[in-house]
Parts: structure tokens; sequence; C-alpha cells
């Protein structure tokens, strides 16, 4: 669990590109593809390649989603943009082609302009086929870092009509979350498109929290707080880890492989979990 919150930036946006990093979210995704018109295209990559070159961006992972294969502005996007070094290319409409394609390039423009790092991959599944190959397209390339369900995209592809309770994407949902969590890769659900529901943001991220998504995408900060939230551990959550692993040192010391803790067994996975918790505070700032 790295990532609670995707914060989607317009790559044409100076103002919101500045203030990138006090915006309180883990993850930032400066976007060059849907929120950049035809003619700004040219216009975002260059403000973007500057920010991600100038600005420091401390404290938060800041990746770039660049335009698809199918269109004429994907190969720009990576050329301009790898040699600022992103922390992450998000890829959409990901497939085995798409993903193996941008992969080889960057690996080359990263040669080229001696980055020094390997650029992680965060693949955008918004597509019929790209639910029926996944394990083919997580499989595609050891950069993949993170799986986005899209599932705006995915209704239109599917010709289907979106609705606010997401019954037509529970079978994605279950699929994204299952296959990401399967290849130990960070499980990302889809925006929550009305801004003004919290109410319903809530709801519906703990729903995807329960069928194991790590976090989800953004379209505006305001959704930051109620999603930290909901993907944050608890204090008491925080402390029964801290205890666990306690005890598991103790039980270790005594050549013991399980012990009981409240009457229940704890055990390797168990340990993992509250393990798990324990760095996910830590580095969320919520212990030290």
């Amino acid at each position: 669990m790295s990532r609670r919150s995707l914060l989607f930036m317009p790559g044409n946006n100076p103002g919101m590109l500045t203030s990138a990093d006090c915006l309180e979210a883990d993850s930032i995704i400066f976007d060059l593809e849907d929120a950049v018109s035809l003619k700004e295209k040219d216009a975002a990559r260059i403000l973007v390649r500057e920010a991600l070159s100038f600005l420091p961006m401390q404290g938060v992972e800041v990746t770039v989603r660049v335009n698809p294969l199918d269109s004429p502005y994907w190969k720009e996007d990576l050329e301009s943009i790898i040699p600022a070094k992103p922390d992450g290319i998000v890829i959409p409409k990901a497939s085995v082609e798409s993903v193996q394609t941008m992969a080889k390039e960057i690996e080359r423009l990263e040669e080229v302009h001696h980055t020094g790092k390997k650029t992680k991959l965060l693949l955008i599944i918004e597509s019929a086929m790209g639910l029926i190959d996944l394990k083919n397209i997580i499989e595609s390339s050891d950069r993949i870092d993170a799986i986005l369900l899209g599932a705006e995209d995915l209704s239109s592809d599917m010709g289907i009509k979106r609705t606010k309770e997401s019954k037509e994407i529970e079978y994605a949902r279950y699929l994204v979350a299952t296959a990401a969590r399967a290849y130990r890769i960070d499980a990302l659900d889809t925006p929550y498109t009305d801004i003004d529901d919290v109410e319903g943001l809530e709801a519906d991220t703990r729903f995807a929290k329960s069928i194991g998504f790590g976090g989800r995408l953004a379209i505006n900060p305001r959704q930051i707080v109620t999603i930290h939230e909901v993907f944050s551990p608890t204090q008491e959550e925080i402390e029964e880890a801290q205890i666990i692993i306690s005890e598991a040192e103790e039980a270790e010391k005594k050549g013991l492989g399980v012990f009981s803790y409240k009457g229940k067994m704890v055990d390797l996975p168990v340990i993992k979990r509250a393990e798990q918790i324990v760095d996910s505070a830590r580095k969320w700032g919520l212990v030290r």
C-alpha cells in the first residue's frame, strides 16, 4: 500500500502545476491526454517538462499521463518528458502492444539522456479487451508498478450507461483489484466524478477498499482528504499492528512460529499485514 491518492492535473494549467506538491496527494498525474485540447498539446508538453525540470515537487510522486499509442502525440510526449525524469509514466488504454512499445522507447530515451533511473509504468485499464487480456498486459513489462481502472472509457467501450451506483463496473473492479494484488502492484480505483458529493465519495471509496483497492484516482483536490481517511489505517489499527509485531518478535525469540493474540492465532500472513500497516502509517506521517 504505497499510494492512497493520485490526483489528475491538466498539463496546460501553469497555476496548478506550480502548486502540485502542496495539495496533499500521494501522487500527481500531470495530464497530457484528455485534459488537454488538440491545439494545446505542444504547449502542455513544454509546461510539464519545465515543471518537472525546475520545480522541487517535494514529498509527492510525480507522474505524467501521455497520449495513447493510437495518437500521433505519444512519442513526442516521451521524448520531451523522459529527460526531465518523472517518477512514472501513465499509459492510457493499456494493452500489451502499447506497454511494450512505450517501455522500449522509454528505455532508449533513458540511455540516450543518461537519466540514471528506471521509470515506472502505471497502466489505465479502460477497455473490454484490456480486462480480458489483463494478465498478459501486467506481464508485458517489469516496469509496471500500478493498475488504474478507467471506468468512464470502459463504460463507453462496453456501450453501457455509467451510473452513480456503479453496479455496471463491479466485475471490472473485482478483476483489476484481484489482478493487481496477485502481482503485488498497486490497485487504484476509478475517479468519483461528482466532486460535490462527499458522502457518496466516502461510501464508494469504502467499497473499493473492501474489495482490494489500495487507493483511487482523484479529479479535484477537495477529494483527497476523504480518500486518505478511507485508505489510511486508523489509530486503533496502527496500535494493534504494533503490538502484533512486538509479540511476534518475542515469539521468535522463544522459537515459536505462531502465537495467540486476543484469543486468535497469529501466523506469518497476519504479521506481514501488521508490518504493512505500520510501514504505510510511517510513510504517511501517521506514526513515528
